[in-house]
């Protein structure tokens, strides 16, 4: 315990690192084979956007002008709620909101599973809106988007269609139903957040998918720590119910933990 604290401590101390400004219409389009990377640019200050001094980027392909302004926009929702969700975690550690979706696991493990997103390596990681492999056509109504199967563009995940038209941005958070009920990936940028965990070269082989069933979820939550740990739906979970009491105060979880209804697109 001594040692958490003391490694808690030396992390917290990042968090006064220089300041990140974002510029929202920053990137071009680029419906070209050629590739825009994603980077911070001196402009006006976003709130929260201050906590690491070296936020990596992806590269953007075939997005038209639109597109590239949501993803601009939606990135920034991103590392707003990791943002937000690290100083949480670094200040109140295994609270109820932790112990919610993790039990009593360590809240160091998931502190580095937040900063790798923000900070580590993109090198390959690319977001394209030109549904190379047809998924985005065949599954209309069902796929915001898909991590793509080629083996040699293991980085690459394409937006459909409907990631643009049916997730929402972070002001609508405790506005349109609680996080139970719509589920966290409803907002683009936590859904940002969980396509990157789809990547080996972030999720390093251990971040995954092992159950979205909430019931399931909530059921091994006491018995499987490890494993929740590095469960990419109890990472959502638990990024989206810290930022929501920060937001308000309160959060908006909703019903938990009788409610089973789960959300997965």
């Amino acid at each position: 315990m001594k040692l958490e604290n003391a490694l808690i401590a030396i992390l917290a101390s990042t968090a006064s690192a220089s300041p990140i400004f974002w510029k929202r219409d920053s990137i071009n389009s680029t419906n070209s084979s050629s590739n825009t990377r994603l980077s911070p640019v001196t402009g006006e200050q976003t709130t929260y956007l201050n906590t690491w001094s070296n936020i990596t980027f992806p590269e953007v392909k075939n997005c038209n002008v639109t597109q590239v302004k949501y993803i601009n926009k939606y990135y920034q929702d991103m590392l707003e709620v990791l943002s937000v969700a690290r100083s949480h975690l670094i200040e109140y550690n295994n609270d109820s909101v932790f112990k919610h979706w993790f039990g009593n696991g360590n809240p160091l493990t998931v502190l580095g599973v937040l900063d790798n997103i923000a900070s580590g390596s993109k090198d390959g990681v690319l977001y394209r809106c030109d549904d190379i492999e047809g998924e985005c056509a065949s599954h209309l109504t069902t796929y915001p988007g898909y991590h793509r199967s080629d083996e040699n563009a293991t980085g690459e995940t394409v937006l459909c269609d409907l990631f643009f038209t049916s997730k929402k941005p972070l002001e609508d958070m405790c506005v349109i139903g609680s996080l139970i009920e719509v589920g966290p990936k409803k907002f683009a940028g936590v859904d940002l957040f969980h396509r990157f965990l789809h990547i080996e070269s972030i999720n390093k082989g251990f971040v995954g998918e092992y159950t979205e069933e909430l019931k399931m979820l909530l059921n091994i939550v006491r018995v499987i720590v490890l494993m929740l740990l590095l469960n990419t739906d109890s990472l959502l979970y638990y990024i989206t119910e810290a930022y929501s009491v920060e937001l308000t105060g309160d959060g908006c979880l909703g019903d938990y933990p009788s409610n089973t209804t789960t959300h997965t697109s």
